[in-house]
């Protein structure tokens, strides 16, 4: 039997390439065909599975995390193309921070905006951007302070911006962005369709994950609100939710184009073709639940995939769909196991899978 894996990462546990590793060891001990891919849909292991599939570049710089300390990141280049690939969960994701230091009225996307002008700097042209798996509920205004914006209120610049200062915020000067990115064009991957504001937005969706409690996020709203005021063309746009609504700063300061991180992958590696010579196809990631089949990995490859067996893998499972469906968390390992030594029970479910 012939099997394609590809498995997004387990956030914070095991990447996508460990994942698929894991994978192939098992069932070619079976005596089965496999092949595996890194993927990702744009957030944590965006640049992982991008460099399996390019001949790409390291490039290092020293910028500051979703807390303002300074810590040593990257990202890949191609010379070739004069393109840059950036992993905005590389300087401002939330695996960087402990649980204990998630706070989304402070957490900053400044060193990713960093990371982005050190790529303009070197002179490439084309930058492409996963921007899932952040620790930021800013609506980018770190990036964009990284990269020339001032942010003013009544009399003062404002600096360090965060969530907490764009209740204050009155008016933008984006002069010395707009001659930085002059002749730049910038390509979004994102895994989520969300408006920026909302009941489905940035705050009300994914700042609890961020460290938001119940009572904050009308707080976390309203200075949004106030900031996103000053320009509403992108309010609405699908995505514009993404990364604590990074995903508007960027298309409405930097005329981004914002695509599908899977699909943009699954195009890379010619998906629609690939997986014709394989019998089965198995997918899936750390947690499976509603936003999975809306917008990620495993819708896409599901509604992408004709006549094949899709087996779908994950660490918890949350919905009743009717998917073949394995989880490492079940009545006999919980999630506290499972953390413990996530490899192992990883190794333990897929010797489950009847195959």
């Amino acid at each position: 039997m012939k099997i394609l894996s590809l498995i997004d990462s387990f956030k914070g546990t095991i990447t996508s390439k460990e994942l698929g590793r894991m994978v192939y060891d098992i069932f070619t001990e079976k005596g089965h065909e496999v092949k595996s891919y890194a993927i990702a849909d744009g957030g944590d292991g965006f640049l992982d599975a991008i460099s399996e599939n390019i001949k790409l570049e390291r490039k290092e710089i020293t910028c500051l995390d979703p807390l303002s300390r300074k810590i040593l990141s990257y990202y890949l280049v191609s010379k070739e193309t004069n393109t840059a690939y950036i992993e905005l969960a590389k300087a401002s994701g939330i695996s960087l921070l402990k649980e204990s230091e998630l706070n989304p009225f402070k957490a900053t996307t400044y060193g990713f905006g960093e990371t982005i002008k050190d790529a303009i700097i070197n002179g490439y042209k084309n930058i492409v951007i996963g921007i899932g798996g952040s620790a930021t509920n800013d609506c980018g205004s770190g990036m964009l302070e990284a990269l020339g914006v001032d942010f003013k209120n009544d009399q003062d610049i404002l600096t360090n911006m965060c969530n907490e200062k764009l209740g204050l915020v009155k008016s933008l000067d984006t002069k010395s962005l707009d001659k930085l990115i002059e002749g730049v064009s910038f390509t979004v991957l994102s895994d989520v369709t969300n408006p920026l504001l909302g009941p489905n937005g940035a705050t009300y969706v994914f700042s609890p994950q961020k460290g938001a409690s119940k009572e904050e996020l009308p707080l976390l709203e309203k200075n949004i609100e106030n900031f996103s005021s000053l320009n509403k063309e992108y309010i609405e746009y699908p995505g514009s939710g993404a990364a604590g609504g990074v995903g508007y700063a960027l298309k409405a300061y930097l005329k981004a184009k914002v695509v599908s991180g899977i699909d943009y992958l699954l195009d890379l590696i010619s998906y629609d073709d690939l997986h014709k010579d394989f019998d089965v196809i198995m997918t899936g990631e750390g947690k499976i639940d509603h936003q999975s089949m809306q917008g990620k990995v495993i819708s896409s490859i599901i509604k992408r995939t004709k006549d094949k067996r899709i087996i779908l893998v994950c660490g918890i499972n949350e919905i009743k769909d009717n998917y073949e469906i394995y989880s490492v968390c079940d009545n006999d390992v919980t999630k506290e196991m499972s953390m413990s030594n996530p490899n192992y029970y990883f190794q333990q479910m897929l010797i489950k899978i009847n195959l």
